[in-house]
């Protein structure tokens, strides 16, 4: 026999002859008393008071008319450019940031960190919400600096 069907043999016996492992069988009462013993072995700790967030930067403006809107189903697919021969780069998620820039029927939106994308024009309807209460209006409020996001606010919300 080989060494190495002589190790597998070994590990594989070894493997059959270890028992179980079981959890620990102890009580709450004896966890709590031993979570005291710990607390009264590391002492009190002062941790200051807390820190304040770091206050959030300025919304970048998208620049032009951009307009809240969303998709006509869910799930729409968007392209890199105007025309399904492109190649398609992701779905319309339920509100979109819509730019008044189209072409052959199809109209540019724009995506994370301002990238474009494409969706056509008949796809495209008012933004609805099936959670926002009557009067909620949605409003593309500017790109979060930190991670490129399309943010939105809902007035009258």
């Amino acid at each position: 026999m080989s060494l190495r069907s002589t190790l597998t043999l070994t590990l594989l016996a070894g493997g059959l002859l270890a028992g179980p492992a079981y959890a620990q069988d102890v009580s709450p009462a004896e966890l709590d008393r031993l979570a005291a013993e710990r607390q009264e072995a590391i002492g009190p700790r002062d941790w200051g008071p807390p820190v304040d967030a770091a206050p959030e930067a300025q919304l970048m403006p998208l620049g032009g008319h951009v307009t809240c809107m969303s998709p006509r189903m869910a799930f729409e697919p968007v392209y890199a450019g105007p025309g399904s021969s492109t190649k398609q780069v992701g779905v319309a998620p339920p509100q979109l940031a819509v730019t008044t820039t189209t072409s052959g029927g199809w109209t540019r939106i724009l995506r994370a960190y301002g990238k474009a994308a494409w969706i056509p024009t008949e796809d495209l309807q008012p933004w609805t919400s099936t959670t926002a209460s009557a009067g909620t209006h949605c409003i593309v409020a500017g790109m979060r600096p930190s991670d490129g996001m399309i943010l939105f606010s809902y007035p009258g919300a």
